[in-house]
């Protein structure tokens, strides 16, 4: 037998880029290695698959492939001159009785090949004893140069060497995309074409993967198999586990490079990078609005169908989203799991928390660029920009008015409909919003929150404190562009510009009388119905308006809160207070001296006219009797 020294073994090794055994394998075992090692019938042969052969020079660099102890390198793709060389196997009868053994879904990284040939090696019954018996473990025989992961077959090893070297040989013919593998490729292709061939057979959701559709499934059963150690929630998804638990850990390991920021997952990070740059890639085929997100350009794309998927089981409600509808369903069990820690309110989402949260500490992180005002909300902030745009994208079908907001748009269809879908539980009132039933219930109730600092005055809500604040200091900051007038309140500036238009949008349906205020409307309406809904408590009298019964009640307090500036005289109305002025302004030229001029002349004193000698039945000369 041919003998080699271990330095020229050692230096074969090298050059056929063997690193990963010799970092293993003691210099002792490669000693032994040039002594006690066969050339075997073919190169990279596994161990107890040897027949003995002729010993040569020329086959002498391959027996330092058998190693002694049960030993062996793994069969590396031999790397010469910067090309690969598929090795070649003993056998073709004995690799097909092997790859039938292969135990399925493995980890390949379990164990390393060396070891797997340890452990055969010391079995030696199970891989070695027999010539034709089956391996028990997986072989993975071609290991990745860059590192050192073992696979069973030269395809997956030159798939996996791709990764390396970063080539995705598979181009999308539609878009600019490039996969890896081909059946990256058809999956994605699927995306283009619109086809979803995996149907759910418990409703009509289709989906383009089995994976996706074997997830949805479970949507169906209930059935959460992944649990928190740390608290009671489940999931359906091992990766939903897994981003759950950096909430209890508070680890964020995805930190922006532009700012501050950091989050959870890489897909928030890559989100969140485009509001950094502005790109919206998303463009909606029906508008020309434009998303940051794919998810956000579905939804959009749902409020121009008009479908809504999500039903809920309690009521007739449906939603776009399963998000609201799995919010709207805490509505009915009346749980409100977020509790405020500075206060005794609780919150249905974490989200409403987190906002109300900054009330407490007064921060208002959201400047605007145009102006001075600040927000608690992004989305406050952005509603807001729309009134320096002027641009108002929501429009009514059914008449010319448009909106800033889809909510304020939805709010004014009622009034066509005149659906009042908010009934007072305590009387018969019904309301187009909840805001306004929850802000009548506290009328009922009696509780004013709002207090006046500067007055005694408490109001129900706190815009009516913000107004009435305004009577304090006098300021009026709305002007009108028409003329000099200026008001407390922008409404009041929106009814009085309708003076300067002509416009009158409010026409009663009995009559050809129009209004400019749907208020007047409705206060003519009961001249029509002859309803007299305020009642005098100290008579039988009964008004239209409230405010004759304010006046009336005059009468039986006897105040007279308007008063003449000219001779001080008071009056219960403003009515009587003007006719007064008119009488006043004209006594005041007569310059009757030493008489107020709201005073009565005197009659000359003459004796009085005799009585007339006429009667009814008959009249003077020139007159009919009535």
């Amino acid at each position: 037998m041919s003998h080699l020294p271990s330095s020229s073994v050692r230096d074969h090794m090298k050059w056929a880029g063997l690193l990963g055994c010799e970092a293993v394998l003691s210099s002792m075992a490669l000693m032994q290695a040039s002594s006690m090692a066969a050339p075997p019938k073919k190169m990279m042969a596994p161990l107890g698959h040897a027949p003995p052969q002729r010993e040569g020079p020329d086959r002498a660099p391959q027996s330092h492939m058998i190693l002694p102890s049960g030993m062996s390198c793994p069969p590396l793709l031999i790397r010469k001159e910067g090309e690969f060389q598929a090795p070649r196997l003993l056998d073709e009868k004995e690799m097909r009785a092997n790859e039938d053994m292969q135990q399925k879904k493995k980890n390949r990284k379990s164990v390393t090949p060396c070891k797997v040939r340890e452990q055969e090696g010391r079995g030696g019954k199970g891989t070695g004893g027999d010539e034709n018996g089956p391996s028990s473990k997986v072989q993975k025989n071609f290991i990745c140069d860059h590192c050192y992961g073992a696979f069973r077959s030269g395809y997956h090893l030159k798939r996996h060497i791709l990764i390396h070297t970063g080539e995705k040989p598979y181009a999308c013919a539609v878009c600019d995309m490039r996969f890896i593998q081909r059946y990256h490729l058809e999956r994605h292709s699927l995306i283009h074409t619109g086809v979803k061939p995996y149907a759910c057979s418990m409703c009509d959701m289709r989906f383009f993967q089995r994976y996706h559709l074997e997830r949805h499934r479970l949507t169906h059963t209930g059935v959460k198999p992944y649990a928190c150690s740390m608290c009671d929630m489940r999931f359906f998804q091992r990766y939903h586990l897994a981003r759950h638990s950096l909430t209890h850990t508070g680890v964020k390991p995805y930190a922006c490079s532009m700012c501050d920021m950091r989050f959870f997952q890489r897909y928030h990070l890559a989100r969140h990078s485009l509001t950094h740059t502005g790109v919206k890639p998303y463009a909606c085929s029906m508008c020309d609005m434009r998303f940051f997100q794919r998810y956000h350009l579905a939804r959009h794309t749902l409020t121009h169908t008009g479908v809504k998927p999500y039903a809920c089981s309690m009521c007739d409600m449906r939603f776009f989203q399963r998000y609201h509808l799995a919010r709207h369903s805490l509505t009915h069990t009346g749980v409100k799991p977020y509790a405020c820690t500075m206060c005794d309110m609780r919150f249905i989402q974490r989200y409403q928390l987190e906002r109300h949260s900054l009330t407490h500490t007064g921060v208002k992180p959201y400047a605007c660029t145009m102006c001075d005002k600040r927000f608690f909300q992004r989305y406050h902030l952005a509603r807001h920009s729309l009134t320096h745009m002027g641009v108002k994208p929501y429009a009514c079908t059914m008449c010319d008015m448009k909106f800033f907001q889809r909510y304020h748009l939805a709010r004014h269809s009622l009034t066509h409909t005149g659906v009042k879908p908010y009934a007072c539980t305590m009387c018969d009132k019904r309301f187009f919003q909840r805001y306004h039933l929850a802000r009548h219930s506290l009328t009922h109730m009696g509780v004013k929150p709002f207090a006046c600092t500067m007055c005694d005055m408490r109001f129900v809500q706190r815009y009516h404190l913000a107004r009435h604040s305004l009577t304090h200091t006098g300021v009026k900051p709305y002007a009108c562009t028409m003329c000099d007038k200026r008001f407390f309140q922008r409404y009041h500036l929106a009814r009085h510009s309708l003076t300067h238009m002509g416009v009158k949008p409010f026409a009663c349906t009995m009559c050809d009388m129009r209004f400019v205020q749907r208020y007047h409307l409705a206060r003519h309406s009961l001249t029509h119905t002859g309803e007299k809904p305020f009642a005098c408590d100290m008579c039988d009298m009964r008004f239209i308006q409230r405010y004759h019964l304010e006046r009336h009640k005059r009468v039986h307090s006897g105040e007279k809160p308007y008063q003449c500036e000219r001779c001080q005289q008071n009056f219960s109305r403003t009515d009587r207070l003007l006719r007064h002025r008119r009488l006043c302004q004209g006594r005041s030229v007569a310059k009757v001296e030493n008489q107020p001029c709201c005073e009565p002349r005197p009659y000359p004193q003459e004796p009085p006219p005799a009585p007339p000698t006429w009667s009814p039945l008959h009249p003077p000369p020139g007159r009919l009797a009535v």
